[in-house]
């Protein structure tokens, strides 16, 4: 049998806990934890991004099939994501499971526990230089952020594009903003995402063809405008596929929409015929 692919978390320097408002995490949540000790049925782990939460990851929910030695799957010391599948708050318990969560599940909330650890650093440094603890950076900062934009990492990204006045809006605090303000212009990256899309585009009669260049070069024009970067890459007649890119990727969704309805109108009135397919990420 096949063994189900698995990302890990280097073990070096990540002790990072990550603080929730809420008390426990819910079911079907995707986790980071640290395997603390294997037992014959079972491995107990510490929730890594879930406040430092205890839990059970038990021997029947590491693999689909039969598991001879649990340290052929799970090893102490290591950090891996888990999916949440028993939560009991009256005596503290919270079940995982392995089995259960997706190699891109496992890939995505790792992506994600790395991007809070990074906002957890840089708030930190803050932190430290205002005499501030931890419980306040989330309190006063983090938390805010993340209530207000939904992600925090994705609110200091979009810092850098917009100025402070991103901070301000969800509330932070004046001191803060002036001492947060210059570490995230040093020490916060703004990545960039993309969502793919399948371009049936056609024009009949002579000079199809060139029509069809006419077309993207206007899409191009129409991108720019719209502060996008966009990638055009033939497939086969009729077909293109188009990257659609921008470091927000809340906000891309909405925009490549209008983006492409706009290119989808445009094609109309030239005579053309375009359909629009979302390709799977």
């Amino acid at each position: 049998m096949l063994k189900k692919k698995r990302f890990y978390a280097d073990k070096v320097g990540l002790t990072m806990v990550i603080l929730r408002r809420e008390k426990f995490p819910y079911v079907g949540m995707n986790v980071v934890v640290t395997i603390d000790k294997l037992e014959e049925h079972g491995a107990y782990v510490t929730l890594d991004s879930f406040n430092g939460l205890h839990g059970y990851l038990p021997i029947n929910e590491i693999a689909s099939g039969w598991v001879k030695n649990i340290h052929d799957y799970v090893k102490e010391g290591r950090k891996m994501p888990l999916k949440v599948i028993m939560v009991d708050p009256s005596k503290n318990q919270i079940v995982l499971s392995l089995k259960k969560i997706s190699a891109g599940e496992q890939e995505k909330t790792l992506s994600q526990w790395n991007k809070e650890k990074k906002v957890e650093a840089v708030v930190m440094v803050a932190a430290k230089a205002l005499g501030k603890s931890k419980e306040d950076a989330y309190r006063e900062v983090i938390w805010p952020l993340e209530e207000k934009y939904g992600d925090a990492y994705a609110a200091l990204t979009t810092t850098l594009e917009t100025g402070s006045d991103v901070l301000k809006k969800a509330g932070i605090p004046d001191q803060w903003v002036s001492t947060l303000y210059p570490l995230i212009e040093r020490h916060v990256k703004a990545e960039t995402v993309a969502i793919s899309f399948r371009f049936n585009l056609f024009f009949e009669g002579k000079g199809g063809i060139n029509k069809v260049k006419v077309a993207f070069s206007r899409f191009e024009d129409l991108a720019k405008e719209a502060g996008l970067k966009v990638k055009v890459s033939y497939l086969s007649a009729p077909s293109y596929l188009v990257k659609i890119s921008d470091t927000n990727y809340k906000e891309l969704e909405a925009r490549s929409q209008e983006l492409n309805g706009a290119f989808a109108e445009y094609v109309k009135k030239s005579g053309g015929s375009l359909s629009i397919e979302r390709m799977k990420s």
